[in-house]
């Protein structure tokens, strides 16, 4: 390809994405979506979705369905050893995994090892069951790690297609304060390429299946991490969120999922970063697991700085009765891209604002945010703007703003020579789009999330959650995302605005299949989202495991 005929194409994008920006064209893409769907992909996943439907062999032990809190409480009162704890859930997981798919590596036999220490440290009586709480709280609970998330020796490539493979050569930061919490890690699980989908798939581990349905999604990046949780296989996860990476996945598989509030968490040792100077605003790593209880001393754990801690309030009660709640049921009158909820999830939510108002008297009031219809533009345009991104394209693995030809990488993607996945090629195509629009209108983009910002700040302040819609319908068939994906402005927007949200889940469906809500707050008040979801767990049930 020549370089004129590269720049003829750059042109031609240029022009496509300069236009797309009038809501006449937005509107034609949605409808081009949605034709898409009912002609193409929507046939093919529906016939594939004809059977009986498949699911997760049942839970028979019993410890797989405690907390990770009540795990540890048990191991250090020495109600149960560590290596009965471990050893039930890498028998869980080898039962579940040959349907589900979603491990990349195991380490089973240095868990085993290290379940045996910490019961030889129990047995020994050197520390009190007071101070092991305090040094050690998650002491010999297990736990499951993304797989983009780097533990040491352990595969650490985000199933990157132009890397063969890359072990981490030291724990991330998160993974380090894990250990040093006390948990055994068991294993690191699947997520598409580079962390680029909301759907696990990739051309080196495969594809990974929900355990409420194995012909549907567990949603993506952190897909591997929600399908163990969802399958009871592990209790606490570690994943990462950039536009929805853990929210969709913890709804998909109904556990929680929580993206704090930026700053706190070290986001170091994960692959793909970025050398952006906002990177670490938008993208984070946080908790994600079966059991609210566990949200608060878990992200504790992964915060270094004790102070920092502090800020948070993480280990004082929170008031409910004193808590003001909002809500949206979609982005407003306005949006002209994104689907309203589905009958069932928008039941499910108004049910929980009716729980609210009986239990703690709390009177719910429903409001528009200013802005939100635009949040595909905002997200889109703001997030794929960032420098230094890993990708497909990049000429070496340390200069990723340094491109190969896309137009030679998407021709080969058609001919399937490609070794690359589809959403890690389209990735380009996106990204020329954000860069060629103008300096003028990225500035826009940036007061209009100032001005969605304020809005948040003034309503919610620092006794407010605001309740809104993960995404309008439950786990979708395998692949259906792709006609989908401007329904992920619902999840995304979050981390543009940066604010913490917590994933709430809120029962099963007619189908067995999970449904949720995000409990969002602003900056700094993660511990706002995190009690307005225990609260809801204790009506709704939180996780349910997946029917037999």
């Amino acid at each position: 390809m020549t370089a004129s005929a590269e720049n003829g194409l750059a042109a031609i994008i240029n022009y496509l994405l300069f236009i797309m920006i009038s809501p006449f064209v937005k509107y034609l893409l949605f409808i081009g979506l949605k034709f898409l769907k009912f002609t193409m992909i929507w046939p093919i996943t529906k016939a594939v979705s004809i059977g009986p439907t498949k699911k997760c062999p049942p839970i028979r032990n019993q410890m797989l369905m405690l907390s990770g809190s009540s795990l540890a409480h048990k191991i250090r009162t020495k109600q149960v050893t560590c290596v009965e704890v471990v050893t039930a859930y890498i028998n869980r997981i080898r039962e579940v995994n040959q349907s589900l798919n979603a491990v990349v590596e195991d380490r089973f036999q240095e868990a085993v090892k290290e379940a045996q220490a910490v019961d030889s440290l129990l047995a020994s009586n050197t520390k009190s069951e007071d101070i092991i709480a305090s040094e050690t709280p998650f002491l010999g609970v297990p736990v499951t790690v993304k797989e983009s998330i780097s533990v040491q020796g352990m595969s650490n490539n985000a199933a990157r297609s132009n890397v063969s493979e890359h072990r981490a050569d030291e724990d991330a930061d998160v993974v380090r304060l894990m250990r040093k919490a006390g948990f055994i890690i068991l294993c690191v699980t699947n997520t598409p390429e580079l962390c680029l989908c909301w759907e696990t798939f990739n051309n080196k581990t495969g594809r990974t299946n929900n355990p409420y349905n194995l012909k549907r999604s567990p949603g993506g990046s952190s897909g591997g991490e929600a399908a163990l949780l969802g399958a009871g296989a592990s209790v606490i996860g570690m994943p990462s969120d950039i536009g929805g990476s853990a929210r969709l996945p913890a709804m998909y598989t109904g556990g929680f999922g929580h993206k704090p509030t930026p700053g706190y968490v070290s986001n170091r040792g994960h692959v793909p970063t970025a050398t952006d100077t906002h990177w670490n605003n938008f993208f984070t790593l946080g908790p994600m697991c079966r059991f609210a209880e566990d949200l608060p001393p878990l992200l504790s754990c992964i915060i270094d700085d004790p102070l920092k801690v502090k800020e948070l309030k993480l280990h004082e009660p929170v008031d409910l009765k004193k808590v003001r709640v909002f809500y949206a049921e979609d982005e407003g009158p306005n949006s002209i891209t994104s689907d309203k909820m589905c009958t069932e999830m928008r039941g499910a939510m108004r049910r929980a604002i009716h729980h609210l108002k009986v239990k703690y008297g709390i009177e719910a009031k429903k409001v528009h945010i200013k802005g939100l219809e635009d949040s595909l533009e905002l997200s889109a345009m703001i997030m794929l703007r960032m420098k230094g991104i890993p990708n497909v394209f990049q000429k070496s693995e340390n200069t990723p703003d340094e491109w190969n030809s896309v137009t030679l990488e998407i021709l080969k993607r058609i001919t399937c020579l490609s070794s690359a996945t589809l959403p890690s090629i389209l990735y380009a195509p996106a990204k020329c789009v954000a860069d060629r629009v103008s300096d003028d209108y990225y500035k826009t983009m940036l007061l209009r999330k100032r001005d969605i910002m304020d809005q948040f700040q003034e309503l919610l302040g620092n006794t407010g959650v605001f309740l809104y819609p993960t995404f309008p319908y439950p786990a979708q068939y395998h692949y259906q995302i792709f006609y989908n994906l401007m329904n992920t402005s619902y999840l995304a927007i979050y981390n543009v605005l940066e604010m913490p949200v917590t994933a709430c889940p809120l029962g099963l469906n007619h189908e067995g299949l999970p449904m949720g809500i995000q409990v969002v707050g602003w900056q700094g008040q993660d511990r706002l989202t995190m009690a307005v979801s225990q609260a809801l767990e204790k009506e709704f049930g939180g996780w349910i495991p997946p029917p037999e």
